[in-house]
């Protein structure tokens, strides 16, 4: 009778199945430096500087520092390298290259006071799109031989007190349309990669012998972005003071395909393959400043609205595994259906204070200190009710630390023509160490791998511009550096002797940038 229950209802309710964690909120928190070439050069030190179209995403106080019209576009070529070692494995390495447009602009300028009397001298507009962040990245990962913790571990795990009449498929029951029990105990007891080892209390082990080891392996294919398109505008007022908005929209759009593989000790083997998309759009509001105390010295701060995500998300997955039995070797591969969800991410509040010395017509020095209050960060149904994200909001107020960023960025001008330029930037983690990927016990994510930030993030810029009356063209190299741990699932859920030890990854982006503007 209950089978019947849950057949009849499960696609009356399939829609409110969950699979999200708090890890796919790090997509769109974190900070990251992407913008015009000269905006790049300086590590994104424009907060109060302004004059740049990048620097509006910032301060959009920026934009009424303006006094010409423009119109600019900026190429972006990017090698990123990954190097990671992990255990007795080997170290590994990858890498790829793209090239992208990452930034459009124009700007307005209307003078004001040429027509009327009055404080505002200046009323500009900005239409623009920029990339905020990239999310292309390959990862190879081997762990070599003798590991003592299998991922059947965690599987079993994650099963106890589940019933195998439950996660067991027969002709007339499909456990992947209950929404009670979890997809990765319905993969891994119908590949008989888990059992139940007692049936009364529903306690589930690995098929594997209490002393096999295995040696894992793993791979894993990013893409994507976070793509803002904004409307601006800002007032200047006897150039002293300057005042902005920004109405910003985003679109994002991150995939990946992850590959996580073990042979055992005695023989057999697995490998699951899990696809994960994720799309979404949101809207937010920036307020910033620009106040000038004195012709050499600029002061600004701004302040981001908490930008409310609408996602979707889909993913599936394939597990293919061999292990030996009593009636021969088993070879086959059990594959889930396609899920999806719906849902809503409440970013956090975020401000940014900054301060610039002008140096006469030579040189200008910006400083910036950004911090993002990534706590405040919540999960919500489409009727924007937490409720049923109690678990992952708390885990998320509990793990998720305020993440700061600062920048340091100089211009100086060889001629009147030429300028070179250079930047420093450093971001503290998004969240603590001992955080761990969890899932509840209804969701459809297999998917149980995750990355940890090992340290802080660092910026190493500099380039180059060129001046004409009415036109401009500037490169920029960026280095960002940053480590991480990996887990091919949470280790702390183990007994401490099946516990293993997490990989660590190097990550080196290397952008060149070019930028070309008109101005009128």
């Amino acid at each position: 009778m209950k089978r019947l229950i849950v057949i009849s209802i499960a696609f009356l309710v399939f829609a409110f199945m969950y699979g999200q964690s708090e890890f796919d909120a790090l997509k769109l928190i974190e900070h990251d430096i992407n913008g015009t070439a000269r905006y790049t050069s300086m590590a994104g030190a424009f907060g109060a500087l302004g004059g740049d179209a990048s620097a509006i995403k910032d301060n959009p106080a920026g934009l009424g520092v303006y006094r010409k019209s423009d119109i600019s576009t900026t190429l972006s070529i990017q090698t990123q390298e990954t190097s990671s070692s992990w255990r007795n494995g080997n170290p590994t390495s990858d890498s790829f290259y793209r090239s992208k447009f990452n930034h459009v602009s124009a700007v307005f300028s209307l003078p004001v006071s040429k027509y009327i009397t009055s404080d505002l001298k200046y009323s500009n507009f900005a239409i623009s799109y920029n990339r905020l962040k990239n999310f292309d990245r390959n990862v190879t990962i081997k762990g070599g031989d003798g590991s003592k913790s299998s991922i059947t571990d965690y599987w079993s795990y994650f099963s106890d007190y589940f019933s195998g009449y439950d996660l067991y498929e027969d002709n007339s029951y499909n456990p992947y349309n209950n929404i009670n029990i979890p997809w990765i105990s319905v993969t891994a007891a119908n590949a008989g990669l888990i059992y139940e080892s007692d049936t009364i209390n529903n306690i589930w082990a690995s098929v594997l012998d209490a002393d096999e080891t295995v040696a894992p392996n793993y791979s894993l294919r990013e893409k994507g972005y976070l793509n803002e398109f904004s409307i601006s505008w800002s007032g200047n007022f006897n150039d002293r003071l300057f005042l902005g908005a920004s109405l910003n929209i985003y679109d994002l759009s991150y995939s990946l395909s992850s590959d996580y593989s073990e042979d055992f000790e005695y023989s057999g083997y697995l490998s699951l393959l899990n696809k994960f998309s994720s799309t979404g759009s949101g809207v937010g509001l920036k307020v910033g400043g620009i106040y000038t105390p004195a012709d050499f010295l600029r002061i600004g701060a701004s302040f981001q609205t908490p930008v409310v995500y609408s996602i979707y998300d889909y993913h599936y997955a394939d597990l293919k595994y061999g292990y030996d039995t009593n009636s021969g070797f088993i070879r086959d591969k059990e594959s889930t259906p396609d899920g999806d969800n719906e849902f809503k991410i409440q970013g956090p509040f975020s401000y940014n204070l900054s301060g610039a010395l002008i140096l006469g017509n030579k040189a200008v020095i910006g400083v910036e200190f950004g911090s993002s209050i990534n706590s405040s960060t919540q999960f919500m149904d489409l009727e924007n009710d937490t409720r049923n994200f109690n678990y992952e909001n708390d885990s998320i107020n509990a793990l998720f630390t305020t993440q700061n960023i600062i920048k340091i960025g100089g211009e100086y001008k060889l001629t009147d023509k030429f300028a070179l330029r250079a930047g420093y930037a450093i971001s503290n983690p998004s969240v603590l160490s001992r955080m761990g990927k969890e899932f509840s016990s209804f969701s459809i994510r297999t998917d149980v791998d995750y990355f940890v930030p090992n340290g802080n993030t660092q910026y190493y810029t500099a380039g180059i511009g060129y001046r004409e009356t009415n036109w401009y063209f500037d490169i920029a190299f960026l280095n960002k550096r940053y480590s991480q741990k990996f887990y091919p699932y949470n280790y702390s859920k183990l007994d401490a002797t099946r516990a293993g030890e997490p990989g660590k990854v190097t990550t080196l982006n290397y952008n060149f940038v070019a930028t070309l503007g008109f101005r009128f």
